[in-house]
């Protein structure tokens, strides 16, 4: 069966005040809303779907996702994750720190909110959260963004999606080829993307070692006053055991193509 679990999660870490007029690029700025008119369009797929977030939410979810497999778990993100909160919050406000990021690139979140760097680096945590309490029946389990779906389009006429990724796998999706030489303080200082965040595909059985890399990643980051987004968690944990891992390339002008080029109708 190559049916797949969707585990995804929303919590408001205040991105609707990261406005122009705050000196942010405006791209950076998405209300509530928009989140939620994303996620409508990731919701009309039947996969069964797991979704952590705030009990403010909850009842919004539900009425999207009306009919179809989902289970809600609510987590109270502003009052938990302290330690791992202060942790990259001292290193963000670091003055050696900052002195090092691209000055193209400092207004960039990862250089400077610990929500959005938290709830990034818990993505593999989430899955595992799903999978310890026997929510996830299915092989496959992806992770996708909340947002993911920015158009109905991305969709791409999926109704259930399904796709053999090999299960003793984890997937990641690529938009530059690691190249032997660079160094890691590089690649968060000039925000150098390699592997995309928006979703990560693997076996049940794999994603137990996901979490165990990341962590182990920002763990050392932490040790060496660095900090950076998923983007370079999951780089980090590829190089430390590539075996694991089946990259997959994508264009770097579009990252968000999952259900047209991993569409089991396709293969």
């Amino acid at each position: 069966m190559n049916e797949i679990t969707i585990v995804t999660a929303f919590f408001d870490i205040g991105r609707s005040d990261w406005t122009p007029e705050r000196g942010l690029p405006h791209y950076l700025h998405r209300t509530t809303d928009t989140y939620f008119e994303r996620f409508e369009y990731l919701a009309q797929l039947e996969n069964p779907m797991v979704i952590f977030t705030s009990a403010e939410f909850v009842n919004t979810i539900k009425g999207i996702r009306e009919g179809k497999p989902t289970d809600i778990l609510t987590v109270d993100f502003k009052n938990s994750f302290k330690e791992l909160r202060k942790a990259v919050s001292e290193v963000q406000t670091n003055p050696n720190y900052q002195a090092k990021i691209n000055p193209m690139q400092v207004r960039n979140p990862e250089y400077w909110s610990a929500d959005y760097v938290v709830v990034n680096a818990l993505k593999s945590s989430f899955v595992n959260q799903a999978i310890k309490r026997n929510l996830v029946q299915t092989d496959l389990i992806a992770w996708l963004d909340f947002g993911y779906c920015r158009t109905e389009q991305t969709l791409n006429g999926v109704t259930k999606w399904q796709y053999p990724f090999a299960k003793d796998k984890i997937h990641f999706f690529s938009i530059k080829d690691w190249q032997e030489g660079t160094f890691i303080e590089d690649v968060i200082i000039n925000n150098d993307v390699h592997i995309t965040g928006p979703c990560i595909v693997a076996g049940k059985e794999m994603w137990p070692a996901l979490e165990e890399l990341v962590h182990h990643s920002i763990n050392e980051l932490l040790k060496n006053n660095m900090i950076d987004d998923d983007q370079t968690f999951l780089l980090m944990s590829y190089l430390l055991k590539p075996e694991l891992f089946e990259i997959h390339p994508v264009s770097k002008n579009d990252w968000f193509i999952i259900f047209k080029d991993f569409n089991e109708d396709l293969s």
